[in-house]
């Protein structure tokens, strides 16, 4: 009951999680051996009252200037291995871009592609960091989080495998 109303400054282990989880997942994999990136990342979790959806508040500092409009772009020209194989639970936009200043919003973007894209917003600069972007992300925690990660790495799995 303590969320009814409220919002929940710490959820234990999540900020610990979401720091050491982000090296791995964006670092590369070699002969069965993870080499974490190189990236810092600094996270605070809250618990919000909302059905489903994670959303974050993502500042990055990046190596050269980019425009606001190059990062749209980057984002919204996004494919991965999953688009190129048109694998059954991949979205066709795996990161869709909106351009209104009050979104992303869970209960309004978090089915988007069927809860397997994440949604970009608020993209803009960040004058306090050196070449800085800000913006909010959002991803569906269990179709896109949990259930349907693990779908979309078993489809890719027997895509790519030389054994099935």
């Amino acid at each position: 009951m303590a969320i009814l109303d409220n919002v929940i400054p710490y959820i234990g282990g999540e900020e610990e999680k979401i720091e050491t989880e982000t090296y791995k997942i964006l670092g590369t994999y070699r002969d069965g051996v993870i080499t974490p990136s190189p990236i810092k990342v600094s996270a605070s979790c809250h618990r919000v009252a909302v059905i489903d959806g994670h959303l974050e508040d993502v500042h990055l500092s990046l190596k050269k200037e980019a425009s606001v409009e190059d990062i749209r772009k980057c984002l919204s020209s996004f494919t991965s291995a999953a688009q190129k194989f048109g694998l059954p639970s991949a979205p066709k936009h795996p990161i869709v871009v909106r351009s209104e200043n009050d979104r992303p919003q869970p209960r309004i973007d978090r089915d988007e592609g069927k809860g397997m894209s994440v949604v970009v917003g608020r993209i803009r600069k960040d004058d306090v960091l050196k070449n800085g972007i800000k913006m909010n992300v959002l991803s569906h925690n269990t179709i896109r989080g949990a259930a349907g990660a693990s779908i979309l790495d078993a489809e890719l799995f027997v895509k790519e495998s030389k054994w099935i």
